[in-house]
């Protein structure tokens, strides 16, 4: 390589030089064949950084400050921006194509007790489930169908326990808003009057036993 001056230090190799960055020979020698072709600044050439994913990209007017803001506001994952940003360079796309509108919603991932997961793949793994029912749960949680519990239930039979909960029931003229509610007023435990309740939508008892309370069934 011919050598190059940056900040009073010359340097005339590709490893010295990657050294004195902090990155790989190889992904030296390609930043210095764009910085050849005029393609990046002497600054972009010696940036610690990956800049690739802070540099400034405009598009209609809007500055985007790095990759992760333009996947964004376009509704794509990061990867596949920087899958695009790489066409875009090679003059395979344009920058409209590079801002082309995604055919899919990227749904933003919601925290679960403090714990947060980089994609759906690790959040579904983490619970035992496939991908795409773990997806189809996201998109009700972002359409206001699932609460944030609903979407991290462990098992499809905990996810119907969790909706079943939340169900008005009517016995007798009396609505309940909720098992806990019915649960309260028959003085038992919420797991128990749960369990009856299960066993009624099963079929295997009526609603009379779902309300009894203890040996008998206190009057309404």
């Amino acid at each position: 390589m011919k050598p190059i001056t940056y900040q009073g230090t010359t340097f005339t190799s590709y490893q010295k030089t990657a050294d004195y960055i902090g990155i790989t020979k190889a992904g030296f020698a390609k930043r210095y064949q764009k910085y050849q072709a005029h393609k990046i600044s002497l600054e972009e050439l010696f940036s610690p950084e990956n800049f690739h994913l802070t540099n400034p990209i405009t598009y209609h007017g809007k500055v985007f400050k790095n990759h992760p803001e333009a996947a964004k506001f376009i509704g794509i994952t990061l990867v596949s921006f920087n899958r695009r940003f790489k066409k875009y360079e090679l003059g395979e796309l344009s920058l409209n194509e590079l801002f082309h509108p995604s055919k899919y919603t990227i749904y933003e991932l919601p925290s679960y007790h403090g714990k947060k997961f980089n994609s759906k793949q690790e959040a579904a793994k983490y619970l035992g489930i496939n991908q795409n029912t773990f997806t189809k749960r996201l998109r009700f949680y972002h359409e206001g169908k699932y609460t944030v519990e609903d979407v991290f239930a462990s098992t499809p039979y905990m996810l119907k326990m969790r909706k079943t909960k939340s169900v008005p029931i009517h016995y007798k003229g009396r609505t309940f808003r909720n098992q806990h509610e019915a649960s309260q007023y028959l003085g038992i435990a919420q797991s128990t009057f749960s369990m009856r309740y299960q066993r009624y939508l099963a079929g295997t008892v009526s609603l009379d036993y779902v309300f009894r309370h203890g040996k008998h069934r206190p009057p309404l």
